[in-house]
Formats: C-alpha cells, sequence, structure tokens
C-alpha cells in the first residue's frame, strides 16, 4: 500500500496516536503515513485545546509523513458528514487505504456491517427512530441489530461505530479503498487518565482544572501520557498558556446567540423544528452550560447542541454545510510534511489542489471554495482569541504559517 490515511483530530496528540502510528509502521514500513486532521474545532463543537500548527507538528515528530488540514465545515459535522469528509479528502489526495483505531481488527465484519447499514431495509428503520426523537448513533445501531444480532458487540463501541462511519463512506462514494482496522487500547471517552493509555478527554479536562491551581500550570501530571520527544514543547505550550478556555469561548457562543437573533438563527446548519426560537430565549442565561441544560432533549444531545453552538459562532449556515457534502472536500491544506512524503508532493497526483501558501490562495478563491477557506480563516482566528493566555491571542496566523519542513 503506497499510501494510508488517518482521520484525526490529535486533540491532543498522545501515546495512543503515537501507538498507532508506530503500529503502521511496523506493518507497513514502505507507505506513506498521511493524515487529515481537524483544524481549529474539533467535532465535539468546540475550538481545538492546541492549534492545529503545534498539533500538526507533533504528529510529524511521532510518525505521520503528512498532516493536511480537514476543512472546518467537515471537522465540526455530524459522525457521518464528518467521516465522508475526511474519507473523501484522502482518497483525493491519493490514499488508498484507511486506517483507525477501533475495538475489532476484524475488517470483513466492519465491511458487512457497513454494507448493512447502507440498505434500505436499515435505513427506512434508521429515519424512523430519528422521527421518533432518537439519536442519529442510537438509531442507527437499533436498525443494525435488527437485521444482524451478531453486529451488537461492535456496533455498541464507540469507535467502531466511527469506523463503521468511515466504511460506509467508502462504499456510499464507490471509493477504492482497503480499511485497516487498529486495536485501540484504553477507554476513549474516560474522564480520568487510565494507567497505560490516555484518553483525549481526561488530557484535556486535566489541562483545564489545573487552571484553578496557578495562572498557567504545568504538565506534570499528563506527563506521562505524552510521547517523550515532545515533553518539553508540550510543558512550554501548557504553562505559557498556549491552550483554549473554554470559557471564554462560551461566552462567544452566547454572544452571537444574542445578537444574531432567532431568524438569523433559523438558517444555520442542523436549526429546525422551531429550536431556534427556544434557542433565543435561553441564551439569555448567565452561561452556555446552563443554557444548554434547558436545551437538552431526547432529540437533542449535549453533543449535538456543542456542535450547534459552533455553528453560531463561526456562521455555518445549513446551505453551506449541505452543498459542501454535497460536493465534497475542495481543496488540502498542507500543515506539515517530512523527507518522506518529498515524492508524495513531487508526483501531485491530485485531484484537488494542494495549499502550501495561504494569501495566494484565498485571495484568488471564489465561489465554494472561497466560503469555505474564510471560514477555516475564521476558525483559527476565534481559536486563537480564545487562548488563555492574553499574549497568544493574535490573529492572522493563516498567512503567515509556512509548512513544517521535518528533516531525518
Amino acid at each position: 500500500m503506497n499510501c494510508i490515511g488517518i482521520i484525526a483530530e490529535y486533540n491532543p496528540f498522545h501515546k495512543g496516536h503515537e501507538h498507532q502510528l508506530k503500529e503502521l509502521a511496523k506493518r507497513y514500513p514502505d507507505a506513506l503515513r498521511l493524515v487529515v486532521m481537524s483544524g481549529s474545532f474539533v467535532q465535539r463543537g468546540e475550538p481545538a485545546l492546541f492549534d492545529k500548527f503545534t498539533r500538526a507538528r507533533w504528529a510529524l515528530l511521532n510518525g505521520a509523513h503528512a498532516v493536511i488540514e480537514l476543512p472546518t465545515v467537515y471537522a465540526t459535522a455530524n459522525a457521518e458528514r464528518f467521516a465522508a469528509g475526511g474519507v473523501r479528502l484522502l482518497h483525493r489526495l491519493g490514499a488508498r487505504a484507511l486506517a483507525f483505531g477501533t475495538e475489532t481488527e476484524d475488517a470483513s465484519l466492519l465491511q458487512k456491517i457497513a454494507r448493512l447499514s447502507l440498505s434500505s431495509t436499515v435505513q427506512t428503520a434508521c429515519r424512523e427512530a430519528l422521527k421518533k426523537g432518537e439519536f442519529y448513533g442510537t438509531a442507527l445501531r437499533q436498525a443494525i441489530i435488527t437485521e444482524c444480532p451478531d453486529a451488537a458487540a461492535i456496533v455498541n463501541q464507540p469507535n467502531a461505530l466511527l469506523g463503521l462511519e468511515y466504511t460506509k463512506a467508502i462504499h456510499q462514494y464507490g471509493l477504492a479503498m482497503n480499511i485497516i482496522p487498529i486495536l485501540r487500547e484504553g477507554e476513549h471517552h474516560s474522564d480520568k487518565l487510565a494507567s497505560n493509555w490516555p484518553s483525549g478527554t481526561a488530557l484535556r479536562r486535566q489541562i483545564r482544572n489545573l487552571d484553578a491551581l496557578t495562572d498557567f500550570p504545568s504538565t506534570d501530571n499528563v506527563s506521562p501520557y505524552i510521547s517523550a520527544n515532545l515533553q518539553g514543547e508540550y510543558k512550554e505550550s501548557v504553562e505559557s498558556g498556549a491552550y483554549s478556555d473554554l470559557a471564554r469561548y462560551y461566552d462567544l457562543v452566547l454572544y452571537e446567540s444574542r445578537k444574531q437573533g432567532a431568524a438569523q438563527l433559523e438558517a444555520l446548519a442542523d436549526f429546525k423544528e422551531g429550536l431556534h426560537q427556544i434557542w433565543t430565549s435561553v441564551s439569555q442565561k448567565a452561561s452556555w452550560p446552563e443554557a444548554r441544560e434547558q436545551l437538552k432533549s431526547k432529540r437533542y444531545s449535549y453533543a449535538r447542541l456543542d456542535r450547534m453552538a459552533s455553528y453560531t459562532v463561526l456562521g455555518i449556515t445549513r446551505e453551506l454545510q449541505n452543498e459542501a457534502h454535497t460536493e465534497g472536500p475542495q481543496y488540502a491544506r498542507l500543515l506539515g510534511f517530512t523527507d518522506e512524503a518529498r515524492p508524495w508532493l513531487q508526483r501531485k497526483e491530485f485531484t484537488v489542489p494542494l495549499i502550501q501558501k495561504w494569501a495566494p490562495f484565498i485571495n484568488t478563491a471564489s465561489g465554494l471554495t472561497a466560503e469555505l477557506a474564510s471560514l477555516d480563516q475564521r476558525a483559527t482566528d476565534i481559536q486563537k482569541l480564545c487562548l488563555t493566555n492574553p499574549i497568544k491571542r493574535q490573529g492572522g496566523e493563516d498567512f503567515y504559517f509556512t509548512p513544517w519542513y521535518i528533516k531525518k
């Protein structure tokens, strides 16, 4: 396999991610490891803990050969659209295999379940469950298990479900890509740091909770879960306050929700069923977490509400998200590469433009491409504005950043 793709957030990069990259290097030593990574905002609907440029560098120092930014419109979408955007971008960049962490390494079983999930029977049952107020993930799982009870052990696992979305996208768009499931260690969503394998959720929680102890905390409690060669950079980033403060971001959510009003909110992605009216009312609460409690229902999970909150801040409309999903990724922003990626870069076997310099690109872009690029730029500036240390909040970094080049 000449090019293996990975879809990631690295929010933040830790030893579990390093393990996946090293496992791929061991199994396929001659393959290019191409990462498509969420940029300034992540799928949970909030600014990334560390900026995209830093996270890309950390991945390159630990086994990635090239890192490409996943456009914000896909990075903040639901699991189905997130997966479709990532898979299609990788395919347009020449990846012919996709690796992902999951609770099973049975590729044939995942392929079987993916095909089943696209069947008319499962899709109809899923739509009916959604009408009754079920969350998408629950509706899909129930529909699959009804048709194939043996699939229960797989689809009830969080990482396997995302792996299933990747596999579905490959089938749905007729892409020539194999899948390489890699058994995941540890608890992906645990809010506690495990003894061996970290959880991104726990790491973010620990770093942000440390802020209560000092203005800019140390990394002593999280260092066992960070790659050895990143200890110094990680420590500097945390101790200098170069990480996002959710309290600042939550104020932006309330500000935009109050400023826009019901009519503008209704045009945003995923705002429907009259929720924009209630949203306007609860945005008068003192904090976004308090407002979110009022909005939570069987139909609207916390995760879905958080993504919708990001749409208010970023201005992601239903029309833009739908068009982006229909057309697929329009460009690939290169965040960094190593010597091993040079032949791939020189061959230029891409079906989307590969962007290394931002200013010439965005100044000449038009149509959908211009809208998506402007959204990426806006997301970068907002993520920077949310950093803990005021000195770190400068804007315009997209324009002066040069892709990392990591020499052997």
